[in-house]
C-alpha cells in the first residue's frame, strides 16, 4: 500500500489519538525538485508520516509545522527555496523552488472530514480536498477553509467564496482525473497559478484524493511473478488472475494481495475495474490475451497492456477488429508493452513493464505507435 493511499487513513489514527497535527502539501513546484505538484506529509506530536522529498527543504517545513502546531496557528504558506542545494554535497539535490502550504488539524474540528477523506480513498471514489490558500482582496474571508469535492453529488461544496458553476465542473474534473493543482479565481473563471504573487485573487488548491493503484496481472506465468513483486514494492494493489491452481497459488505469489483462479475473461469480467487499475496481460496464448483484453476494453480501465512480439500483438488486434472492437479502444493497448530496454529476463522483462506504467502515470507519456502501424497497415516512421 502505497504512502499516497495511507496518507488520510494516518490522518484518522492520529485525530483518533485524540492529537492534532499539521499537514504539509506541496501546493505548487517550479523548476526541478525531489517531489511532485500533491506530495504531502503529516507531522504529528510523534514525528512524521509521508515525505515531500526529504533533504533540508523536508527539515525546514518540519520545523515550521513543528511551530504551528505549538502556536496552534491556523495555516501558512511557505517557499521552500532548492536552488542555493546546487553548492551542497549531498545525493539527490535538485534546483527548483516549491511553495508548501501547512494546516492544522484537530480531533474536534477536522475529524468528520478526515474520515470522508480515507473513506474515498478506501473506495478509489473520485473526490477532492478543496482548500482555500489565499482569501484574496475578499474581506473578512480567511484563508485555511477547506471542503469536500465529490463530482456527481448534490450541490456545491461548502467554501466561504462563491464558487460559479463552471469553476466547479472545472474542479470536479481535476478531481475525477486526480489532477492537483493551485489554481486562482478571477472574473469568474479558474486560472492556473505557477507564480503566487498577492495580486488580490483568492487561490484554491484542488487535492484529489489517492486511491489505492492497481495491478491486475493476467496469466501466473514466469514474468508474472517478478511483475508482482515489482508491483508490490511499488505500492499497488496486486491481482493475479489464471485459470489453473498450479500456477496461481500464494506459494507463488507471496506478495499479491489478491489471487483469482478463473478463466481470464470472466475473472475481469467480475472484477471492478476503474482508472486506477492497470491491467496487463502476460499469458500463456494469445487466445487467452485477447479474452482479457476483450473484457478490459469493456470497462473504464487506466491502463490496458498485452505483451508479445509485434506480430503476434497484430494478429491479436486484427482479430478483436473483426469481432466488431472499435479503432478507438483499440488505440489504448498498450501493446508490444514494456519500454524498449533491450530486455530478455523474466525480471528484465517485468521492469521494462512497469517502467511504462510509470512513465505513463507520472508524465502522461505513452509510445506513440499508431494502430495503423500495430495492425501492420502502415509503416512506422524512421
Amino acid at each position: 500500500m502505497s504512502v499516497a493511499e495511507q496518507i488520510w487513513s494516518e490522518a484518522v489514527r492520529t485525530l483518533e489519538r485524540g492529537q492534532r497535527f499539521a499537514l504539509a502539501t506541496v501546493v505548487n513546484v517550479r523548476g526541478s525538485t525531489p517531489r511532485e505538484t500533491g506530495a504531502k506529509m503529516i507531522v504529528g506530536e510523534e514525528g512524521q508520516f509521508g515525505t515531500i522529498g526529504g533533504g533540508c527543504g523536508e527539515a525546514e517545513v518540519f520545523r515550521k509545522a513543528k511551530v504551528l502546531l505549538q502556536e496552534g496557528s491556523r495555516a501558512r504558506l511557505t517557499e521552500v527555496d532548492l536552488t542555493g542545494d546546487f553548492d551542497q554535497a549531498e545525493a539527490g539535490s535538485c534546483g527548483g523552488i516549491m511553495d508548501v502550504y501547512i494546516d492544522l488539524w484537530s480531533p474536534q474540528a477536522d475529524m468528520p472530514m478526515a474520515r470522508r477523506l480515507a473513506e474515498a480513498a478506501s473506495r478509489n471514489a473520485p473526490a477532492a480536498l478543496l482548500t482555500l490558500v489565499d482569501g484574496g482582496d475578499r474581506g473578512g474571508v480567511d484563508a485555511g477553509a477547506r471542503s469536500l469535492l465529490a463530482p456527481g453529488a448534490d450541490g456545491a461544496p461548502a467554501m466561504p467564496i462563491e464558487i460559479p458553476p463552471a469553476v466547479l465542473e472545472q474542479l470536479a474534473q481535476r478531481a475525477r482525473e486526480a489532477t492537483p493543482g493551485l489554481f486562482e479565481l478571477h472574473a469568474g473563471s479558474l486560472r492556473p497559478v505557477t507564480h503566487i504573487e498577492g495580486n488580490g485573487g483568492a487561490r484554491i488548491f484542488v487535492d484529489p484524493v489517492a486511491g489505492a493503484l492497481r495491478l491486475i496481472i493476467a496469466g501466473a506465468g514466469h514474468i508474472a511473478q517478478p511483475l508482482a513483486t515489482l508491483g508490490a514494492l511499488l505500492g499497488f494493489k496486486v491481482t493475479v488472475i489464471d485459470d489453473r491452481a498450479s500456477f496461481a497459488n500464494r506459494e507463488r505469489f507471496p506478495t499479491a494481495d489478491e489471487i483469482i483462479v478463473r478463466p481470464f475473461g470472466a475473472a475481469i469480467e467480475a472484477l471492478k475495474l476503474d482508472t486506477y487499475c492497470y491491467l496487463v496481460a502476460v499469458t500463456r496464448g494469445h487466445a487467452f490475451d485477447e479474452a482479457t483484453v476483450r473484457a478490459a476494453l469493456k470497462k473504464p480501465c487506466g491502463f490496458v497492456g498485452m505483451i508479445g512480439s509485434r506480430r503476434r500483438v497484430k494478429a491479436a488486434l486484427e482479430r478483436l477488429e473483426a469481432e466488431g472492437v472499435s479503432r478507438e479502444l483499440l488505440e489504448r493497448v498498450h501493446a508490444p508493452l514494456g519500454l524498449d530496454i533491450g530486455a530478455e529476463t523474466p525480471e528484465e522483462i517485468a521492469l521494462a513493464i512497469m517502467a511504462e506504467m510509470v512513465r505513463e502515470r507520472r508524465r502522461g507519456v505513452r509510445d506513440q505507435l499508431s494502430l495503423g502501424v500495430k495492425l501492420g497497415r502502415l509503416k512506422p516512421l524512421a
